[in-house]
């Protein structure tokens, strides 16, 4: 049983995040939850913004990385904490008050590792954000974990790193984040942590505010940076990759490979035409779905599950050279 007051160090990654690094910690400063039992960490990719002033404002430690990945931020931030449990989170995240004690509580053995909540779209987002948020949670049905949530305390592969939190030693002990990795550093953490025998739990009572991506390039990039990380990983484990995540770029080749064959034969363009109309005719039912209750959504619905398919897919691709 894991006592009922620990020392934990609250890790957040930043870069350039001074618009909305404050309303993060004001929330964090606001946890019922003992402030000596707290540490904040700032690891910061040397921001030319104010998010460093920020943090020193609400008097926390702040370090610094160079090695310009989420994994290697993460690192940064376990080599300079001093709590037996690590939680992380994002900048653009917000935590309720409960969301420390709702955690811990659910470490009842050794053998948990993590635990971690859903991340969900709060009320006062923008128009744009909450529709990448029904996106997000949507693309998540098959298996993905970013949008997961349920109504009940349960074992899972793994928990997105903007809302979880692990025993310290358990992650030292597995070698810590792979900082090579563009994203996914925290899916392949829990990958080898399992490994290891232990188990990662999911509660629905230990939630965060997560605002979302604001515009269609920001989205993009994420999609793109996503499907590099995923390739990454997979590479390493093949167990990591599951049947949806090779959708995306297995038909972005093969539509590219009939366009290319055309000198050939010309029945390898209408082959591939066929292929980005069935796609299209796809997209859009799946647009008419989630803006069914709210019809003016759907051009948005559409062009960002498009930009996600493509981005994933050319994301993937590149993912198996870098």
């Amino acid at each position: 049983m894991m006592k009922k007051v620990m020392k934990i160090s609250i890790i957040i990654p930043t870069k350039n995040e001074g618009t909305v690094l404050g309303n993060c910690l004001n929330s964090i400063r606001n946890l019922d939850y003992e402030k000596d039992n707290i540490e904040v960490i700032i690891v910061d990719g040397h921001s030319n913004d104010n998010t460093v002033e920020i943090a020193e404002m609400y008097d926390c430690k702040v370090v610094y990385e160079n090695i310009g990945s989420r994994g290697g931020a993460c690192n940064v931030g376990l080599r300079n904490a001093e709590g037996e449990l690590v939680a992380f989170t994002d900048a653009d995240c917000i935590v309720p008050k409960d969301w420390l004690k709702n955690i811990i509580k659910e470490f009842k053995d050794e053998k948990i590792a993590s635990v971690g909540g859903p991340n969900v779209t709060p009320d006062n987002d923008t128009d744009f954000a909450k529709c990448v948020g029904t996106v997000l949670v949507f693309l998540s049905k098959p298996g993905a974990r970013y949008g997961f949530n349920i109504d009940r305390v349960t074992e899972v592969f793994h928990n997105p790193g903007c809302n979880v939190a692990y025993i310290k030693n358990t992650i030292l002990k597995v070698g810590c984040f792979n900082e090579n990795l563009t994203t996914c550093e925290d899916e392949e953490l829990d990958y080898r942590i399992r490994k290891r025998g232990y188990k990662i739990l999911f509660t629905p009572n230990a939630k965060v505010l997560h605002y979302r991506r604001p515009t269609w390039d920001r989205f993009r990039k994420m999609a793109y940076r996503y499907g590099i990380g995923r390739m990454q990983a997979i590479r390493l484990h093949r167990h990591m990759g599951k049947w949806f995540h090779y959708i995306p770029p297995s038909l972005i080749s093969l539509i590219l490979l009939f366009f290319i064959l055309s000198f050939i034969n010309f029945l390898f363009p209408l082959i591939a035409l066929f292929i980005l109309t069935g796609g299209a005719l796809g997209i859009a039912i799946m647009s008419i779905y989630l803006a069914r209750k709210k019809m003016k959504n759907i051009l948005n619905y559409f062009g960002l599950i498009l930009t996600w398919f493509l981005g994933y897919g050319l994301g993937m691709l590149r993912g198996i050279l870098k």
